[in-house]
């Protein structure tokens, strides 16, 4: 640890940040393994150059947390075995704090993206728009890149008629995320040599038409960073202009690319492929649920009046008015806060934080008193036990 704790202050610096967009500069971070965390350039700490906490259940995943009232990225390291792939994705979360610092404001509404609808017609056009886009980053002719963005452009326009609201969804994703993807591509090519290796691995993710469908959101990251790369050769000094507007990236993509035409749309005969994926779709939130409901362990449903507090939006799976959350999320019951670090079936009425049941496994029986069940890495919950079984309990609260 200590080896990589040095390497990490040899390249994390204000210069190098500036070097991957105008204007960012270093925030705190941190990194963490299953025990400890090591806090950088923190403002309460700021006489040491770096602190070691212990682990607390604040330190989840890689994103960003309001940690002593202040911002801060945090990686997990326990994830990934390279330093370049650890110090990108630091710069990727300090990037998410650089814009939450810059008053960034365009983010989703993560709503739109659990309710995202399974459409023939979309899936259809979406291929196509994806594939003119990597078509127009990868060409160096300029008068095919030209017709390549053009395409990408009407087929967006297009499929902004048809799904409104649901394409106003990508658009905000692109926005937050494709900036964040392109520093962290900027960190990985800076620590490698391989630069034509990195952009396939993102070109990869780009062009997987079956995952690009299945998984929406994260599809979003990358034609965020691929629009961000074909603007470096649009307009130079884009960066900093980006961070002031109020623009969406693809709108500001499109106001910096003069050049734009209409064109008559040829959609690709692809229909068995698009009806492929669309049948995949569902059945993978079919198969997330089904696997979920035969977990091992003793069931726990707990309803009641639940609000959900946080949650990750990249691992979650919906169907109907059930989701799925994959890792973790947090709640609130009456006063009481619960952080639960496993999947959790939540189901909900109107909203999608209103909860009024929750499902989970327990590897152990909780200690059941009164009307009080103690759960071990959960915690104590008030209410009724209204059926208790070898398998199951339900409380409702």
């Amino acid at each position: 640890m200590k080896k990589l704790i040095d390497t990490v202050l040899n390249n994390i610096s204000n210069e190098r940040f500036e070097n991957y967009w105008e204007g960012f500069q270093t925030v705190a971070f941190a990194i963490f393994d299953d025990k400890d965390v090591f806090l950088f350039n923190h403002p309460k700490y700021n006489e040491e150059r770096y602190i070691k906490l212990v682990k607390t259940d604040e330190f989840h995943a890689c994103t960003c947390i309001l940690f002593e009232e202040v911002p801060t990225a945090i990686v997990d390291i326990t994830l990934y075995d390279s330093f370049e792939v650890i110090y990108s994705l630091i710069v990727h979360e300090s990037f998410h704090v650089f814009q939450h610092l810059s008053e960034e404001s365009r983010y989703p509404n993560e709503l739109l993206g659990f309710n995202y609808p399974i459409d023939f017609n979309n899936i259809q056009l979406r291929i196509l728009e994806r594939k003119r886009l990597f078509e127009a980053f990868s060409s160096s002719d300029l008068f095919e890149r030209q017709k390549k963005i053009n395409e990408f452009i009407t087929v967006r326009d297009k499929r902004t008629e048809l799904f409104p609201d649901y394409v106003e969804y990508e658009n905000s994703v692109e926005t937050i995320e494709g900036p964040a993807f392109y520093v962290e591509y900027q960190a990985l090519t800076d620590k490698s040599y391989h630069k034509k290796v990195i952009i396939n691995q993102y070109a990869e993710q780009l062009l997987d038409n079956n995952r690009s469908h299945i998984h929406i959101r994260s599809s979003c990251y990358y034609s965020g960073l691929f629009l961000c790369l074909l603007l470096d050769d649009i307009s130079k000094d884009w960066k900093l202009k980006f961070t002031k507007s109020n623009l969406d990236l693809y709108h500001f993509f499109k106001n910096a690319y003069t050049n734009y035409t209409s064109v008559e749309l040829t959609i690709p005969d692809n229909t068995k492929e698009v009806s492929w994926i669309l049948d995949n779709a569902i059945s993978d939130k079919l198969r997330a649920f089904d696997h979920f409901n035969k977990s091992e362990g003793i069931k726990l449903i707990i309803s009641g009046a639940i609000k959900l507090v946080s949650f990750d939006p990249m691992n979650i799976t919906q169907l109907d008015r059930q989701s799925l959350h994959h890792n973790f999320l947090s709640i609130k019951i009456k006063e009481h806060s619960y952080f639960i670090q496993q999947p959790v079936s939540t189901t909900f009425k109107n909203n999608f934080k209103d909860v009024h049941l929750i499902e989970l496994y327990l590897n152990q029986r909780p200690l059941h008193i009164g009307n009080r069940l103690i759960i071990d890495n959960f915690g104590e919950i008030e209410g009724s036990v209204i059926s208790e079984e070898s398998n199951s309990i339900h409380i409702t609260v």
